[in-house]
């Protein structure tokens, strides 16, 4: 007991939540249905992208093989690219500079990871005769270095967020541009105006080449609508509030299923992952009722589920999402060497799922410090006349 007169104990301060693994930016709250979506999305893409690099066609067309490829692509990158957008909402400051940073960053690492899972590896098989062109057909050196793929697309729709955000904050005018991009997506994918100087830059944008799997148009509108979904989480007022988003935003997802079905029916489009990537405004539509949907049975879990190791797995790799995904990329790339190039059965496929989350989950410790580098970070907290810097990001952490 405390003697009378003497003044009260200091209060030892609530730790923080650990900033945005994809924005960089320090989160002032944090959602555990969130965490679990994102980190279950980077386990779904690890099992499709060993399905379809280590195993045989006849693996992907399999019952299990289509299950795998289903949860590889609406609860995956959508669900993604939709809480990048969302985790906005819970940063307590940001500026256009730390995420046009950020967002570079993130563009680089694209091309890093281009050199280091796909020209290195594929160089070596070939000179070494492990395989042959024919075998790895249509992948060449140059489109392997030049693809343009999740981290790629992610940091540019990073930037022009950041630009965004300076007129306007996550709104009905957000909705209205993710629908413009959604609805000319289809016409305005593989313009070419018809000079290199134009057309190399604008080609991770409007997604010409063959080889730009994931284009900013029309794939920037998953985070623009997640950002004013993550914008209704943020001002909910109790965790009640937030159910009630969870629920109404599982309500509007099945409306938004049922619509894309519809425009299904209309106008029947090809179920392959090429359609996927250039999610025309059918695929748009039913995607994102899945992602709702998704991430309200996401929240029912984490409330109705104790707390245990599995979720503390998935928390941390949530947390650490740019090293896992850099990291998994180089076990896959690598691992054509032992597993061979699309030369595996399901029951090969499935093992080799399990041994790349291993060996993602032990590698990828050695990538943590793949965050903003810190001189970029000192660059950016540069102050400026008659402006206070803004706060060091904090450490991310693995797993909480």
């Amino acid at each position: 007991m405390q003697a009378p007169g003497t003044p009260p104990a200091p209060v030892a301060p609530a730790s923080m939540p650990a900033p945005d693994a994809i924005t960089g930016l320090a989160a002032t709250d944090r959602v555990r249905a969130f965490d679990l979506a994102r980190g279950l999305a980077i386990v779904f893409m690890i099992g499709v992208h060993v399905l379809w690099h280590w195993g045989a066609p006849d693996a992907w067309i399999s019952p299990v093989g289509q299950v795998i490829s289903f949860l590889g692509g609406p609860t995956a990158a959508p669900v993604f690219m939709f809480l990048m957008g969302a985790s906005l909402a819970f940063s307590s400051r940001s500026s256009f500079s730390s995420l046009a940073v950020r967002g570079l960053w993130l563009v680089w690492l694209g091309y890093l990871l281009n050199v280091l899972r796909g020209v290195i590896p594929a160089y070596i098989g070939l000179s070494t005769g492990v395989v042959t062109a024919e075998q790895i057909a249509p992948f060449t050196l140059p489109w392997l270095l030049t693809t343009v793929d999740v981290h790629h697309m992610a940091g540019l729709s990073l930037i022009a967020i950041a630009a965004l955000r300076v007129a306007a904050r996550p709104g009905w005018i957000w909705l209205a541009i993710a629908a413009v991009v959604v609805l000319t997506g289809p016409f305005v994918r593989g313009l070419e105006l018809g000079t290199p100087l134009l057309d190399g830059p604008l080609t991770p944008v409007l997604g010409g080449a063959p080889n730009v799997y994931y284009a900013v148009v029309p794939w920037i509108a998953f985070p623009l609508t997640g950002a004013v979904y993550g914008a209704l989480m943020a001002r909910a007022s109790d965790a009640r509030a937030r159910i009630r988003v969870f629920r109404w935003g599982a309500l509007l997802g099945l409306g938004l299923c049922a619509a894309g079905l519809a425009l299904f029916a209309i106008s029947p489009p090809t179920f392959d992952v090429g359609t996927y990537w250039r999610m025309p405004p059918a695929f748009f539509v039913g995607i994102t009722g899945i992602v709702l949907v998704w991430l309200a049975a996401c929240d029912l879990l984490v409330r109705r589920v104790r707390a245990n190791r599995v979720f503390t797995f998935l928390y941390g790799w949530s947390a650490s999402v740019i090293a896992i995904y850099f990291t998994h990329w180089l076990v896959v790339g690598w691992g054509v060497g032992i597993f061979g190039f699309r030369m595996q059965p399901l029951a090969g496929a499935l093992i080799g799922i399990v041994i790349a989350i291993v060996a993602t989950a032990l590698l990828s410790r050695f990538a943590i410090g793949l965050e903003t580098p810190r001189w970029l970070e000192r660059l950016v907290r540069r102050p400026t006349a008659g402006v206070a810097p803004e706060p060091a990001p904090l450490p991310i952490s693995r797993a909480e």
